[in-house]
């Protein structure tokens, strides 16, 4: 979690306007929709997913950034908080290759506990984060782009249940609780998007 916190700090401060040497640098920003899809225990499913991507482009070819969005897994929120590069092999023509890979943090801030009626906790935990994605820009303008693309995504995260034996239990000490058991779960996505990136 340490690390998470620490790259979520070194965005801030990279995309912040006061560092003198970031001002010279141009905003890129690139916003996506797509389908998440993948097979687990329950069969083939497909979920919907949105991100944005806004950084500092640091040549004609490369960017770098803070990525954030939505994945929906059924019920399941995920936020991303991810690192990005951008990288585009022929920016001179009006139909370019671009590929990114995206490092960082798959947070469950927005799912609650839920307490059942006989007392059984349950809860989600973000986990890991990492896509790596290939697409086609299409110039509608001097700095604008459509785009489509293909990317590979894995998600993990943990789910945890349990009965406490306690009125308060700490969800980190399983000593509180009667029945403690901590889920593993990895999704693994093939991923579709379309964007305008400017």
């Amino acid at each position: 979690m340490k690390v998470i916190y620490t790259i979520f700090a070194a965005t801030l401060y990279l995309a912040c306007p006061s560092n003198s040497w970031g001002q010279a640098l141009p905003f890129t920003h690139h916003s996506e929709m797509g389908i998440l899809t993948g097979r687990d225990d329950f069969g083939t499913r497909t979920n919907f997913t949105f991100q944005t991507f806004n950084g500092f482009q640091l040549s004609e070819r490369h960017a770098f950034g803070f990525v954030t969005g939505l994945d929906q897994y059924g019920s399941l929120s995920v936020l991303p908080i991810a690192m990005g590069w951008r990288s585009v092999l022929n920016p001179e023509n009006n139909w370019q290759l671009y590929g990114g890979v995206d490092l960082g943090f798959g947070s469950t801030l927005l799912e609650p506990t839920v307490v059942t009626e006989w007392n059984e906790h349950r809860w989600q935990e973000g986990g890991f984060m990492g896509q790596a994605s290939i697409g086609l820009r299409i110039k509608t303008g001097r700095a604008n782009f459509w785009t489509l693309s293909l990317a590979y995504k894995r998600q993990n995260y943990q789910l945890t249940t349990g009965n406490p034996r306690v009125n308060a239990p700490d969800p980190n000490r399983p000593e509180d609780w009667s029945y403690y058991a901590k889920d593993n779960i990895t999704f693994n996505n093939l991923v579709y998007r379309v964007g305008y990136w400017f």
